[in-house]
C-alpha cells in the first residue's frame, strides 16, 4: 500500500512556539508565489526572519539577481552540498537569533530546512529528495537555540476549503465559482514564463524522435494519470504513434484517483521502460515530481537511450533530475490540492500536441480520419 501524506500537512506553524524564523530559499527552483505566501505568513505572525539561499552550486550569478529583484530583496546565499559561504551565513543566524530562541525553518519542499539543520547540529538526520521527506515538526537543540524542522507545504487551515481554493471573502456559490476558474486560469497563464524553455526544447527533440519512427509514451499517477491519459489520446487523434501506462483506475475505482494506488510498485516502472526503445520518448507526468514509479520509469528509459521529457510543477525532485528536459509548471503556491496544476499541465499537453502535430503538418481532414470509427466484420455473439 502506498504511502499517502497525512494531516500533519496543515498543522499551523504557530503552534510550535517559534520566537524568529529562517526562510530558505531553493535557488535552483525558487517558486516564487509561495516564497511570497511564506512571507506573508511570517509577517502575519511577528516573526523577526533571516531569508538565506541554498544550492548556490547549480546557478549562476544572474539567477540570483533574477530572484532578489523578484523578492525585492537582497539576502545571503549559500551551497550546504559545497559549504561555500556556509561559515557566514551561520555566524548571522547565531547574530540574529539570541540563545534561548525558538527558530522555525521554513520553506518549499527540497529547499534544504533539514540539511541546513544537520549541518548545525551535526546530525545524522534523514534528507532526501523526494517531497515530503519531512512531514511533522521536529526539534532540534543546538547552541542554546531551538531549531524546529517543518513540512514544505503551505495551507492555512483558517481559510475556508483550502485544500483547493481560498474562497475567503466568497459568499454564494457563484461567487465561488468566478473564484475557482480564475484562480484556474492564473495557474495556467502563471507557468508560462516557467514552461516556456522546456517546452519548446521537448517540442523540437520530441519532433525529432517521430521523425525518427519512433513513438510516445506517457504515464502518470491519479490526477497526472489522468493527464497522461489525454495527451495519449490527443496523439492518436493526430496521427502520433503513443501508448499510455499509468497505475489509474479511475474509471472503475474512483479512490485510485485520490490515493494514487501502486505509486511505489517498480514493477510498473519496468513494465512502462519494456515498450520504449532508444527511438522512443518517456513523458513523465507528476505534480510533486516525487511519483515513485513514474520517476523510476524516466530514470530506466534514459539510461536505455530514449528521450525523457518531464511535467512536473516541482524542478527540484526526481523526476526532474532524471528528465533529459522539464516542462515546470508554476500553478500551486499553496495547498495539497492538485486542481490548478492538473488544469496547467492539460493545457501544457494539449499545446505540445496540437503544436506538434501543426509542425508535422497534419490538417484537420487528417485529424478528423483519426477519430472515425473503423468498424470491422466480427462474429455473432455466442459463435466460439
Amino acid at each position: 500500500m502506498s504511502t499517502r501524506v497525512t494531516k500533519k500537512l496543515v498543522t499551523p506553524f504557530e503552534v510550535c512556539g517559534a520566537t524568529g524564523a529562517i526562510l530558505l530559499v531553493n535557488l535552483y527552483d525558487p517558486q516564487i508565489a509561495t516564497l511570497e505566501l511564506f512571507l506573508e505568513a511570517v509577517h502575519r505572525a511577528g516573526l523577526p526572519f533571516l531569508m538565506v539561499g541554498n544550492k548556490l552550486d547549480l546557478v549562476d550569478r544572474a539567477v540570483v539577481q533574477s530572484i532578489y529583484r523578484e523578492l525585492g530583496q537582497d539576502f545571503p546565499v549559500m551551497s550546504l552540498l559545497t559549504g561555500e559561504n556556509v561559515p557566514n551565513v551561520v555566524a548571522e543566524i547565531e547574530r540574529r537569533f539570541p540563545e534561548g530562541a525558538r527558530v522555525v525553518v521554513l520553506g518549499i519542499f527540497n529547499s534544504g530546512k533539514t540539511s541546513l539543520i544537520a549541518r548545525l547540529t551535526g546530525k545524522d538526520l534523514r534528507i532526501g529528495d523526494i517531497p515530503g521527506t519531512t512531514l511533522e515538526f521536529e526539534e532540534h537543540e543546538w547552541k542554546g537555540r531551538v531549531l524546529i524542522d517543518t513540512v514544505g507545504q503551505v495551507i492555512d487551515v483558517n481559510r475556508p476549503f483550502m485544500v483547493g481554493y481560498d474562497f475567503t471573502g466568497c459568499n454564494t456559490p457563484g461567487e465561488m465559482l468566478e473564484r475557482a476558474l480564475r484562480l484556474e486560469a492564473e495557474g495556467i497563464l502563471s507557468s508560462l514564463v516557467t514552461a516556456k524553455t522546456g517546452f519548446l526544447r521537448a517540442l523540437e527533440l520530441i519532433k525529432e524522435r517521430l521523425d525518427q519512427g519512433g513513438k510516445i509514451v506517457t504515464t502518470g499517477a491519479g490526477a497526472s494519470a489522468l493527464v497522461a491519459e489525454e495527451i495519449a489520446g490527443q496523439c492518436y487523434e493526430t496521427g502520433v504513434p503513443c501508448l499510455c501506462i499509468t497505475n489509474n483506475m479511475a474509471q472503475a475505482l474512483p479512490v485510485s484517483f485520490a490515493k494514487g494506488t501502486g505509486e511505489e510498485e517498480g514493477g510498473l516502472a519496468r513494465f512502462i521502460v519494456q515498450q520504449v526503445s532508444e527511438k522512443d520518448v518517456l513523458i513523465g507526468v507528476s505534480a510533486s515530481g516525487g511519483t515513485g514509479f513514474v520517476y523510476e520509469a524516466v530514470r530506466l528509459a534514459r539510461e536505455k537511450g530514449a528521450l525523457t521529457v518531464a511535467i512536473t510543477e516541482n524542478l527540484d525532485s526526481p523526476l526532474g533530475k532524471y528528465a533529459h528536459v522539464v516542462i515546470k509548471s508554476n500553478a500551486k503556491p499553496e495547498g495539497p490540492s492538485s486542481t490548478r496544476v492538473q488544469t496547467a499541465h492539460l493545457a501544457i499537453g494539449h499545446a505540445l500536441v496540437c503544436i506538434l502535430a501543426a509542425l508535422r503538418g497534419v490538417s484537420a481532414e487528417d485529424s478528423i480520419r483519426c477519430m472515425l470509427p473503423e468498424k470491422i466484420a466480427t462474429k455473432k455473439m455466442g459463435i466460439k
